[in-house]
């Protein structure tokens, strides 16, 4: 980040900047409440309330800028918060570029109900069930840019939408995973008590699995391009300061609050939102695009909330056969046939380590997965044991 304007000779690199209060150590309350209970026989019941919340969490924000600071001087506007604005011509003080300050200014909080029943061996079979219900709730889960997850520098994953309101990036943690359900289980087959030449063949067999059903992750549309105020055919002058009139100045680009944040949310039609698996593999098309997402009023900021769309969900199932063959009291050899994703579901990923998103509304191809993950694996195993 350049710390001095571009223009001026003395040019600084910043990594970031602490101001005179100084930052603090951000801290953690965690608070659980448990209860379980026997069911009948080998049946165990357990739900537990578990919740997080964090406070003053790290991010890192540009400082320098203000809703309206791009607009030329002697233009002022008012926002879709009734508050009126100056332009300064770029930033907020046009003797400093972009100044990054690493600030306590993130919290967080966690709440879930956790429900395990769990079923204790007996007739050759143990198993349990897992079901979360969570929501994870913070207004950037991410100390700066975000770019490893599926929202890149989107606002509250890069810098806030409005540094000014940084309330309005209050929504969805990134790894908001609302409902997750696991189903895990051990059955030892019949046949355990075969002897003879059954025995050996039928009897001994194990058959075990791990089934995981969760909801998608969230994620957020977004536009990185830089203003372009465009005038008015009829009025060649209205983008400029002297003469600026926002009824005929259109922003044809992004930094749609015109605060040099290049990071911003859309209005969109849509809240709420999970796509379909077609829109997942295809994206969503130029039309879509166009019929759901538009700019929003000059200086303005976008009315489609921080992770409110719902990320593809994930299911998949493991297994696996098992034996042992006896020949003597010390040697055994164990065969495994493994399946892993049995049912071979395309589960679609939001994104990559690196990238790989596709959520800026001017990508040709937005609202595509940015891969799946493994297909159905199957392999053998032998282990000889003496």
């Amino acid at each position: 980040m350049t710390g001095w304007a571009p223009f001026n000779p003395n040019v600084a690199i910043l990594t970031g900047i602490v101001l005179p209060q100084g930052i603090r150590d951000p801290y953690v309350y965690n608070y659980f409440l448990g209860v379980q209970r026997q069911l009948a026989a080998k049946w165990v019941l357990e739900v537990n309330y578990v919740g997080t919340t964090g406070h003053k969490l790290f991010r890192a924000e540009n400082i320098n800028r203000y809703p309206g600071s791009r607009l030329p001087v002697g233009a002022t506007i008012t926002d879709n918060f009734g508050r009126t604005w100056n332009g300064n011509g770029g930033f907020a003080n046009n003797n400093y570029g972009n100044l990054r300050n690493w600030e306590n200014s993130v919290n967080s909080n966690y709440n879930s109900l956790q429900a395990n029943l769990k079923k204790q061996v007996s007739h050759g079979l143990l198993f349990n069930v897992n079901y979360t219900y969570s929501h994870a709730i913070d207004n950037g889960s991410t100390w700066h840019s975000g770019a490893t997850t599926a929202n890149g520098a989107a606002a509250g994953e890069g810098y806030t939408t409005d540094q000014t309101l940084p309330g309005l990036d209050r929504g969805n943690s990134l790894f908001d995973i609302r409902q997750r359900l696991v189903f895990n289980y051990v059955w030892e087959l019949p046949g355990k008590n075969l002897h003879g030449f059954l025995g050996a063949v039928l009897g001994g067999w194990a058959y075990n699995g791990i089934w995981a059903f969760q909801s998608g992750a969230h994620w957020e549309p977004y536009t990185s391009l830089a203003r372009l105020l465009v005038p008015d055919a009829a009025f060649p002058n209205a983008c400029k300061g002297a003469t600026f009139d926002a009824a005929h100045c259109t922003n044809q680009g992004g930094d749609y609050n015109l605060d040099r944040g290049a990071n911003d949310r859309p209005n969109s039609t849509l809240s709420r939102f999970q796509p379909t698996r077609d829109q997942w593999k295809n994206g969503w098309g130029a039309a879509a695009v166009a019929a759901t997402f538009s700019s929003p009023c000059l200086a303005c900021t976008g009315n489609l909330g921080r992770n409110t769309f719902v990320g593809p969900g994930l299911f998949t199932a493991d297994m696996t056969l098992a034996k042992v063959f006896k020949f003597t009291e010390r040697v055994n050899l164990k065969f495994d046939a493994q399946a892993f994703n049995i049912f071979n579901r395309a589960n679609f990923i939001l994104a990559t380590a690196g990238g790989g998103a596709h959520n800026k509304i001017t990508d040709g191809s937005f609202g595509q997965a940015a891969g799946t993950l493994n297909a159905r694996n199957l392999q053998l195993g032998l282990k000889l044991s003496f």
